[in-house]
């Protein structure tokens, strides 16, 4: 068990971006024996259990804020780092180097810790951004009953791929993967740099604050680091999102989910988002005009709102008790300004 961070730095940062005295540590091992570091923060008579997940390169630390507002909301918060991601297990050498992911381990990562941490009886919610909100949905039509509902914000079903065009991008990925090219990076991504984590950090908020925390804690614990994409993991986020784009695959998905959809995103495509809203059986889309990637570290305006809409989604569906959801909102779009 992790009591702490294994460092001795903590960064400069305000209060609310700091673990507190009642995050717990430890590490889950996976069916191959891989070590994924998780933070639990408790919540005394919890509505639900609520496991969280983060995108590409991110880490508990970057959501203590949002583990302390969803505590103060009624959950108890599990937040598990992705293999090759945050404190769990990575490869050697280059262990900031994104590897081609399999996107089926990673939902039966998801499936096992859910399984193993979040109580039987409890309703459990998933939370999750980016691409562990892609790997959240696939998890939803591949074990309908893992989740009783999903929060997903700008979940990764398209990415933006500048300066390569949208149509060339997948055929440059593969071509790049199967000729031995996969640990090199993507075009305009390279080894992990301060300035380059700051300006993709202020490019995904309008928040200035919030715009330095992932940057701060891989300055005072390096070993957070993750570099930018490789072909070989850009090739296999393809590869998922292809599958996340056949509707035949979205309508296994029986729980609620509410999309968070970014309309100022320049990583994941809002288009892409609207589709799978209107394919999955029981959907909420959440649109906000001016947001950027990230919800979960936007400004305030914007986050108490998508805080806002995901109470409106869970509040009918927690109400009810476990395997009871009656509630199946069809394709309801709430238009968040």
């Amino acid at each position: 068990m992790h009591g702490h961070h294994e460092t001795n730095t903590l960064p400069l940062l305000p209060p609310r971006f700091m673990p507190g005295a009642d995050i717990r540590w430890g590490v889950f091992r996976t069916a191959d024996g891989t070590a994924l570091r998780w933070a639990y923060r408790p919540c005394p008579n919890a509505r639900a259990a609520c496991l969280l997940v983060g995108g590409f390169g991110e880490f508990a630390e970057k959501y203590f804020e949002t583990m302390a507002d969803l505590s103060a909301r009624g959950f108890a918060v599990w937040f598990v780092d992705w293999r090759g991601q945050g404190g769990s297990a990575r490869s050697f050498p280059n262990p900031a180097r994104p590897r081609p992911r399999d996107f089926d381990r990673d939902v039966a990562d998801l499936a096992a810790f859910a399984n193993h941490h979040l109580p039987e009886h409890a309703r459990r919610v998933v939370v999750g951004h980016s691409m562990g909100a892609a790997i959240a949905l696939l998890a939803m039509a591949q074990r309908p009953d893992l989740f009783d509902a999903a929060v997903l914000s700008a979940p990764m079903l398209g990415i933006v791929t500048h300066p390569v065009p949208a149509w060339m991008a997948p055929a440059v990925a593969t071509v790049a993967a199967s000729c031995g090219f996969a640990d090199a990076f993507a075009p305009s991504c390279g080894p992990w740099d301060a300035e380059a984590q700051i300006a993709a950090s202020n490019r995904a908020t309008h928040d200035p604050v919030r715009a330095t925390v992932q940057q701060a804690w891989c300055h005072a614990a390096p070993r957070l680091r993750v570099d930018g994409p490789t072909y070989g993991w850009v090739h296999a986020a393809f590869g998922l999102m292809d599958r996340l784009a056949d509707p035949d695959l979205l309508r296994l998905v029986r729980a609620p989910v509410l999309l968070g959809c970014p309309m100022e995103d320049t990583c994941v495509d809002p288009i892409a988002i609207q589709r799978a809203a209107m394919a999955l059986p029981k959907a909420e889309l959440a649109l906000f005009a001016t947001a950027r990637h990230e919800l979960f570290m936007e400004a305030d305006s914007i986050r108490g709102r998508w805080f806002g809409a995901m109470e409106t989604f869970l509040a009918p569906i927690l109400g009810q008790s476990r395997g009871r959801v009656t509630r199946a909102p069809q394709r309801v779009l709430s238009l968040v300004v």
